[in-house]
């Protein structure tokens, strides 16, 4: 049985000083196995304790990590899991490696921590099944590596940073392509004909509509408390 939840939800902001990097960190139960896609950054870490801990669970009842693509907001929490598989891209592992990351001026690859890692992770690409069911896709563009989970049976897409949010997919406006601007566009028209949920790398999950239009299935708002001299205390600033 297929079941997803989201443990973390991604947030659609930006700033001048560049990515916040609050991706979506979903858990993924197929019959008995528990998947976590993606693990979040640094600052995630104690709050993505806590929510396993709400549900029942320890990092090491997570039988399987799966990493869409290698940036230090989807990838640098999977050191925690120390119990678990952790599969990531083939493609993305030969881009860090080789150092082909720097000339497509790619600044969000943890390049020490990916080859302290190598050891432990298990390289995987297009067309594989992690479960059946539950098939690897390939959605290049925003690295050359990047992958989604796809569930044909209920059309739901575990897209990451292929679909950083809703506003931009729907606008065709590709999310930031350090390797391929069309390569992430191309991979818009295949999750636009694959899926019918999609799981963004940086937003709430939303449904594509025989219409043309997307209805969000969840509304998790996050919050920024700001403290900023003379304001009396924090003030909190709601992102969604």
């Amino acid at each position: 049985m297929f079941k997803y939840q989201i443990l973390l939800p991604g947030v659609p902001v930006t700033s001048e000083r560049g990515a916040l990097g609050w991706c979506t960190v979903a858990l993924i139960r197929m019959g008995d196995k528990i998947i976590l896609f993606d693990t979040g950054s640094y600052g995630d870490r104690a709050l993505l304790l806590n929510r396993l801990a709400e549900i029942g669970l320890s990092i090491d009842q997570i039988d399987m990590v799966f990493i869409s693509h290698l940036h230090f907001d989807h990838f640098i929490n999977a050191e925690i899991f120390s119990e678990s598989q952790i599969f990531v891209p083939e493609r993305d592992v030969e881009y860090v490696i080789s150092g082909e990351f720097r000339d497509c001026g790619d600044t969000y690859v943890p390049e020490l921590f990916v080859k302290a890692m190598q050891e432990r992770l298990t390289p995987v690409k297009d067309g594989q099944e992690i479960f059946s069911g539950l098939e690897v896709i390939s959605l290049p563009g925003h690295t050359p590596g990047t992958l989604g989970l796809f569930y044909k049976k209920e059309g739901v897409i575990f897209a990451s940073d292929a679909v950083k949010n809703a506003w931009e997919f729907m606008q065709e406006i590709p999310p930031p392509s350090f390797y391929s601007e069309k390569e992430a566009l191309t991979s818009y028209k295949t999750i636009r004909r694959k899926a019918r949920i999609i799981i963004p790398g940086h937003d709430n999950p939303f449904s594509l509509n025989p219409d043309g239009h997307i209805d969000y299935l969840a509304s998790e708002q996050t919050v920024i408390n700001t403290f900023v001299y003379p304001e009396k205390g924090k003030r909190a600033i709601p992102l969604q």
